[in-house]
């Protein structure tokens, strides 16, 4: 009874995991291209306000068509509960292998794409990228060659920036993404509103990019990027009841004469987490692709 249950409480708060809306995702990009380092080619900098305008452009795809759907919804969120006891691969297929394997599947009564992939989103992404620049340091300076790869290089990384982001949203980690499903004793919101109450509205009405600057955590390289992105996911997760409990207290009320300033500085500092990481992936990048990669064995 348990197993079938929780997919169908699941069902009933179903929301398109539009994360942050449109004003978070602007601004999460906007942010990290601020913070950036000062050591990065001047094409990229020259290219901030279209990095910007990236932020919410896997949102866009929405409503594309069948299989563009189902290819991008899971790439937004990792249910995280679904999988805290395994050892996550960084392959993708072979994390729908484990989930078979595992039982997990069987066990949660869950499609293999339920969980999400938001973490190999990331990862994947960041090894393209750092491929581009691979890709561009060998391509002559004026180049038609170097330009389409610059082309390449802003793209993905504005794109990126949308996974990043929907990374430092609590309410992107977790099965509970649009209303408490647990044991209610604090009596959690499950109205299946939160998730818009929280990212969209309150984050549109509330927050500003200058806010989030604020925030920005010292520029960090990142050489792992699998690792950093599931550490990221974790993080985030242990914040899901800490976003009902503000919700609860009416921390994101727009009908408020002025915001919370404990709301403020919740939404405030996850979206800096966000932009944070979203510029040490752009930097780490571009110093990584001065290494040379690894080979592998063709069984890896």
């Amino acid at each position: 009874m348990k197993r079938i249950l929780l997919p169908l409480l699941l069902l009933l708060c179903t929301v398109p995991a539009f994360a942050w809306g449109q004003a978070g995702h602007l601004m999460t990009n906007e942010a990290a291209a601020i913070g950036l380092p000062t050591d990065m080619p001047q094409f990229f900098y020259r290219s901030f306000p279209q990095l910007t305008w990236l932020g919410p452009d896997p949102d866009r795809w929405r409503g594309g068509g069948q299989s563009v759907d189902a290819a991008n919804s899971p790439d937004h969120q990792l249910n995280y509960e679904y999988v805290a006891a395994l050892k996550l691969p960084r392959d993708r297929y072979a994390f729908l292998a484990l989930l078979i394997t595992s039982g997990t599947q069987r066990r949660l009564g869950i499609r293999n794409s339920d969980p999400g992939f938001l973490p190999w989103r990331i990862a994947e992404m960041c090894e393209q990228i750092t491929t581009e620049w691979r890709l561009w340091r060998a391509a002559a300076a004026g180049s038609p060659e170097r330009s389409f790869i610059e082309r390449d290089i802003i793209r993905d990384s504005g794109v990126l920036g949308h996974f990043v982001a929907d990374a430092s949203n609590p309410l992107h980690t977790t099965i509970a993404y649009n209303g408490w499903i647990w044991p209610n004793p604090n009596g959690y919101a499950n109205d299946c509103q939160i998730h818009a109450r929280f990212e969209t509205d309150f984050v549109s009405h509330s927050i500003a990019t200058e806010n989030i600057v604020a925030k920005l955590a010292a520029p960090q390289l990142r050489s792992d990027y699998f690792d950093t992105a599931i550490a990221f996911v974790r993080q985030s997760n242990t914040l899901v009841e800490t976003t009902y409990r503000l919700d609860k207290d009416g921390d994101f009320d727009n009908f408020r004469k002025t915001p919370s300033a404990e709301g403020k500085a919740f939404a405030s500092e996850r979206l800096a987490a966000g932009a944070s990481l979203l510029r040490d992936l752009w930097w780490s990048a571009w110093r990584n692709s001065a290494i040379s990669p690894k080979r592998r064995d063709s069984g890896e």
